[in-house]
């Protein structure tokens, strides 16, 4: 009957037919639907039972029997388009509230789905291979995060091309996955799914409209944003508030000198590298796998305990948002954060902290003997143990807490060793240099008095090497020389007084001792999100590829973002007891491709599009379970 909707039960079907219906001799199909039967002579109805045969979805053919199962009640509709019939599935659902239409599949014209059932599966002519895994399941934890939506709240571009939003969101997951410029990002952006999630232009990809649309982010507009992420991950995430982590690390840069810019500067590089200008970074982590909660960007030669007094005002902003969900906080830094004004600032924000004190600024708590000090059942603290008191430090009283550890012990001896072998060495090259100048014949400027003790000073120097290896000069018939000795007895005392000691200080006077010393390791996290943003594969900083301040500062903010989605990823994933550092879940995930395979298209002329048939690559049971846990298959072509 034309025109009229066949329904589609959600049960399985089971269609008897025989080789005539192939060739359209046979209009009638026998339908067994659990006790009931009933006769069907419509062509459309046919054409459909043979279409599913011939895609080879969701069912099966053994001995002429085909099964198949839909999931939700769908009907069979008619479509005329330029006086020729074409067959749809549709399925009606709520849309705004309202119920409409949603075509499911396009299935042609009868004549059509004959004549592929006749001509059997085709064979590919193409295939091509998108990286799918890693960035699908970004894609759900930045839609779970609401990234594009709340950088889209504060910045204002009219609703034309990509939002600003969506240019932050591709620059972050390409940092997270293959850091590249922006313009050979279109290249890399064209490889990957998100050519189908989020369609765009090369044009709208190119260098200057990421930069057009990096300009609508100011340092307050940043701000503005961090803060109300870092709402969402303690509300939605429910992310550890109990304990924070704070340090900074910097960043090379490979910027000219001459680049007018007051955030690239030299100073003390982490790289040795004394010819670049660097960038410091400083970020406010969770012990909840280091997820970002403040990041700050500062010049690069600025010290410690000047940039923490400048971050002052972020960590009281952060703590208005964090107490509506945890009231006792406890902020963890290093020592070289700390100075008498940054404490008194700390002092009148509500945060409790635990710091480290310069061990040769109090003498006499490493005087204490050793048998003072006390072990621990926890195993986490094998090895360690530790002595605790009080002490007037920064104006108040505080809880002191010295450690020692055999493991730091062992390797700074070890350490040791290896500088006072190496040291010695220059001493017997400078000694040899230093004769062959005593010759008549030899060239170049002699050494003087002052020169050689420079260069004495020079190899002598160094934390505890200063202490244990000595030099003096000699003069004999006019030349000069010199002896040098190790001091076993100061290594003996070294290794006694002050090798494997640390000095903790914090204002939690009811923390116990184990809790003190814990809380202070925990510093760990965030060295090693600065080490995962120093990868050079996975969430990479550099190269930064931008010069001006202002685009340094966007840089770092989709960077930071882009560690702040691996970390949730990761936390995720341990949440299901899969315990995986971030560049091995990321290598777990790449492996996951969606490959297209390409077939030619299906009308007569042979004229038109491709077909395409969506599959993902195989997958061990791991990369299975991943799927599961971060909903790839949610993203994966239907």
């Amino acid at each position: 009957m034309p025109g009229k909707k066949h329904f589609l039960p959600k049960q399985i079907l089971i269609v008897y037919t025989d080789i005539n219906l192939i060739n359209g001799l046979i209009l009638s199909i026998r339908l067994s639907h659990f006790n009931h039967t009933k006769y069907f002579t419509n062509k459309g109805f046919i054409c459909l039972m043979i279409i599913l045969y011939s895609m080879h979805s969701r069912f099966f053919l053994t001995r002429m029997i085909i099964m198949y199962t839909l999931i939700t009640m769908a009907t069979i509709q008619k479509k005329f388009s330029r006086g020729h019939t074409y067959w749809q599935i549709v399925e009606s659902r709520r849309v705004g509230g309202k119920p409409r239409p949603v075509v499911l599949m396009h299935l042609g014209t009868a004549q059509g789905l004959l004549r592929r059932l006749q001509e059997g599966r085709k064979t590919p002519i193409k295939a091509q291979i998108l990286h799918f895994g890693a960035l699908a399941a970004l894609w759900n934890m930045a839609e779970e995060l609401d990234v594009v939506g709340t950088i889209d709240r504060w910045v204002g571009k009219r609703n034309q091309g990509l939002s600003c939003g969506q240019y932050m969101l591709l620059a972050a997951l390409n940092r997270a996955v293959a850091a590249s410029s922006k313009a050979s990002l279109y290249q890399w952006y064209r490889k990957t799914v998100l050519y189908r999630l989020l369609p765009a232009s090369k044009s709208s990809l190119s260098s200057q409209r990421f930069w057009d649309h990096m300009s609508y982010l100011d340092e307050a507009t940043i701000s503005k944003i961090e803060e109300e992420f870092t709402g969402r991950l303690v509300e939605h995430f429910k992310i550890d508030l109990k304990t924070l982590l704070f340090d900074a690390t910097n960043f090379d840069t490979f910027i000219d000198t001459q680049t007018k810019s007051s955030l690239p500067q030299r100073g003390h590089a982490k790289s040795k590298r004394v010819d670049l200008r660097i960038i410091g970074l400083a970020l406010l982590v969770s012990t909840d796998f280091h997820v970002p909660l403040l990041s700050h960007l500062y010049p690069g030669n600025q010290n410690d305990a000047a940039m923490f007094s400048s971050v002052t005002e972020g960590l009281v902003a952060r703590y208005r948002q964090f107490a509506r969900e945890c009231q006792h906080i406890t902020l963890v830094f290093d020592g070289g954060n700390t100075s008498e004004y940054n404490i008194e600032e700390i002092d009148k924000t509500h945060y409790h902290f635990v710091t480290s004190l310069t061990i040769t600024h109090h003498k006499d708590l490493l005087e204490v003997p050793l048998v003072h000090f006390e072990a621990f059942s926890d195993p986490r603290l094998e090895g360690t143990t530790a002595y605790r008191t009080t002490k007037k430090i920064w104006g108040k009283t505080r809880t002191v807490v010295v450690t020692r550890s055999q493991r730091l012990l062992c390797g700074q001896i070890t350490g040791i060793k290896a500088a006072l072998k190496k040291k010695r060495s220059s001493l017997y090259q400078l000694r040899q240099k230093l004769h062959r100048s005593h010759k008549p014949q030899a060239r170049g400027k002699g050494y003087t008095k002052e020169s050689l003790q420079k260069h004495l000073h020079s190899i002598t120097s160094g934390q505890y090497i200063s202490e244990i290896l000595h030099a003096e000069i000699t003069e004999t018939g006019g030349h000069l020389g010199f002896i040098f000795s190790t001091d076993f007895n100061a290594f003996e005392k070294l290794k006694r007084m002050r090798l494997g000691k640390r000095i903790l200080c914090t204002d939690n006077d009811d923390w116990g001792t184990e809790q003190i010393i814990l809380a202070s390791r925990a510093q760990h996290h965030v060295e090693d999100a600065f080490k995962q943003m120093k990868n050079p594969h996975w969430v990479s900083f550099s190269p930064a590829f931008h010069w001006t301040d202002q685009k340094l500062r966007v840089h770092a903010f989709y960077c930071v973002l882009a560690l702040m989605l691996s970390s949730l990823l990761q936390r995720k994933a341990a949440q299901a007891n899969i315990l995986l550092t971030i560049p091995a879940l990321y290598e777990q995930l790449a492996d996951i491709e969606e490959i297209i395979n390409l077939y030619p298209p299906e009308s007569e002329s042979k004229r038109g599009r491709l077909r395409a048939e969506y599959i993902l690559s195989e997958r061990s049971p791991l990369q299975e379970k991943l799927c599961k846990i971060f909903d790839i298959y949610k993203v994966a072509h239907t």
